[in-house]
């Protein structure tokens, strides 16, 4: 499960720490020390010494720190956690979904307090279950700080209340996130680009209405003709294997001469799944025309009624893993996953809404709550004869797919975008698109733009290639360096041990990792960037 291989991830980075924790006499740690703003509430102040349950860290990722929860305006809620021991940097971390609850994977996932940043995160200006948007509904305000606006404040605030904190300037200002955390970091760099030097996306949700609600409404209406009947999708597992296990035996091996059990770039395998189609009398190891055409569209991508394409559809990849693969995020069903958390870098301290996959959400709750603002709005019989204009005004508010990062590289901005080419959630495809469009909108952007696409990686962690990388790290030597990064080891880690399980190379596109000829495959040195 996905909150298996996020708690392992924490334990691995770094050492634990033993529990306990207890408040020095005479410390700063207090709500005195922190000045008075415009619109600002700082709620509660609290020293952590030790580590106990109630920092919300797992051991390894503790240090000794004073934690200031506040509020931004009427509904913008943060942590923010200042090391005892500071490297005078500061670190946002993004949260995922539709987030809803505080979320700071730079603290939670990569480190950032143990390093010794000061580093905060937000719940986006509005409380509920990452996965349920219905606060949305007429709600504009709430919508525009989700967009963005939640973020931008946060940081301003916290960097402030930081320097007052420690009575020094800032040296360096990151951000880390994935999935909505990603595209928040797009934002930052293209409507705030003095608020970060350096910004490491993943899987970044950069266009909203297409890319989330075209694609995966489009999906979900062949996924669940009837979407009152979610007990099970029209494409179950065992035909996913089939497919995936089709593809490999076709284009496995053919890039490298060594068989991965995923593709280095899955456009170069043209498999046709229409040739898994059930013949006469047949009725197994076979695709159905009903299953074919979830496929398609999952593959193909979604279409307006007269046909044209409106985004990017899915790569090969990730279709026979059950755990963080097309099917738990995609198809599924409640009958097989109810318990299962969706996406890494999401938290939510309320109950989660009855879904059957981790894209239906985005295919009800964003399309009734976001777009029509009608919460009887259902995708049954739905055409996107107007969709274009219907999604015009939110995407202008959500969508952060504009290629000019002119003003974010002017004062000196480094951006590292990192995607697994298994993602079943933000397309692989779109992520590469935007890169390219970044490219080809001003050459010398590859100055200050790094892409890392990883191969058999899924959404954010997981999947069947190696997916643990410290972007955090990454971005940060790059800044601290001037060298920009063109490859680095990314690991499999054993869920079961918690321990690091073999490794690979990523590189920065267009190289794709390569094997040498010799030496283990699940060894990074046995490899080069091509």
């Amino acid at each position: 499960m996905r909150n298996t291989l996020i708690t392992s991830f924490m334990l691995l980075l770094v050492s634990a720490i033993a529990p306990s924790h207890a408040a020095k006499s005479g410390s700063k740690c207090n709500i005195d020390s922190f000045p008075k703003y415009p619109e600002l509430k700082i709620n509660h102040v609290t020293e952590y010494t030790k580590w106990s349950k109630e920092t919300g860290l797992a051991p390894g990722m503790f240090a000794p720190h004073c934690k200031v929860h506040g509020t931004i305006g009427k509904h913008i809620n943060f942590e923010l956690l200042l090391p005892e021991k500071w490297n005078g940097k500061f670190a946002m971390g993004g949260g995922g979904g539709f987030v809803g609850s505080v979320v700071n994977v730079a603290a939670s996932l990569y480190q950032a307090l143990a390093k010794g940043y000061a580093t905060v995160g937000t719940d986006t200006g509005h409380q509920a279950h990452s996965l349920d948007a219905s606060w949305a509904t007429n709600n504009l305000e709430a919508i525009v700080n989700f967009g963005g606006l939640a973020v931008h404040r946060t940081a301003v605030v916290s960097k402030a209340l930081t320097e007052t904190y420690y009575k020094k300037d800032i040296q360096r200002n990151l951000f880390i996130g994935c999935s909505r955390g990603g595209g928040q970091g797009m934002v930052a760099a293209q409507r705030y680009p003095e608020d970060f030097d350096g910004i490491a996306v993943g899987a970044p949700a950069q266009n909203w209405t297409m890319g989330m609600g075209a694609l995966m409404t489009q999906i979900q209406q062949l996924m669940y003709p009837d979407p009152k009947e979610l007990t099970e999708a029209v494409i179950g597992l065992e035909e996913l294997k089939l497919i995936q296990d089709s593809y490999l035996a076709q284009c496995d091996g053919k890039e490298d001469s060594v068989k991965h059990g995923f593709l280095n770039d899955p456009r170069n395998c043209k498999f046709d799944i229409t040739t898994l189609a059930c013949k006469k009398g047949k009725h197994s190891s076979c695709l159905s025309k009903d299953q074919i055409a979830a496929m398609q569209r999952y593959y193909q991508g979604p279409v307006d009624h007269k046909g044209k394409s409106l985004w990017y559809g899915f790569p090969f990849g990730g279709e026979g893993d059950a755990v963080t693969g097309v099917g738990p995020m995609a198809a599924g069903g409640t009958k097989f996953i109810e318990d299962l958390d969706y996406q890494a870098g999401t938290a939510s301290d309320f109950e989660s809404p009855r879904v059957p996959n981790a894209q239906y959400p985005f295919a009800t709750s964003f399309m009734s709550s976001m777009i029509y603002h009608d919460p009887e709005w259902s995708y049954k019989g739905f055409k996107f004869d107007t969709y274009r204009k219907d999604s015009a005004v939110v995407g202008q508010v959500l969508n952060s797919d504009n290629p000019d990062l002119s003003a974010f590289r002017a004062k000196g901005g480094k951006m590292l975008i990192y995607t697994g080419w298994s993602d079943p959630l933000v397309s692989p495809l779109a992520t590469l698109g935007y890169y390219e469009k970044a490219v080809a909108f001003d050459k010398t952007v590859v100055d200050d733009l790094r892409l890392f696409m990883m191969p058999g990686a899924a959404h954010c962690l997981g999947g069947d290639g190696p997916s643990i990388v410290n972007f955090l790290d990454m971005v940060d030597q790059w800044l601290e360096t001037d060298k920009a990064p063109d490859q680095a080891p990314a690991f499999w880690m054993d869920v079961k041990t918690m321990q690091l399980d073999g490794s690979r190379l990523i590189c920065a596109y267009p190289k794709v990792p390569t094997y040498k000829g010799n030496g283990s495959i699940r060894e990074f040195t046995s490899y080069e960037c091509k």
